[in-house]
C-alpha cells in the first residue's frame, strides 16, 4: 500500500485519497466509521487534480 499511495503522490493524485480497511461482514459499525472517515478525507483534499 505505501508503494501505490507513494506513487499516488509522485504522478499528482494524492496518496490520501486511498485506504484500505480489513473487516468483516460483522464489522457494520466499523464500516459506516471507516466511510465517514474517508468521506471527510476527500472533502478536505478537493477535486481530483486528474479531472482539470
Amino acid at each position: 500500500m505505501k508503494y501505490l499511495k507513494g506513487l499516488l503522490d509522485q504522478i499528482g493524485i494524492g496518496g490520501a485519497r486511498i485506504e484500505m480497511f480489513y473487516m468483516s461482514s460483522a464489522m457494520g459499525g466499523a464500516f459506516a466509521e471507516a466511510v465517514t472517515m474517508m468521506t471527510e478525507r476527500v472533502r478536505k483534499l478537493g477535486p481530483n487534480p486528474v479531472s482539470k
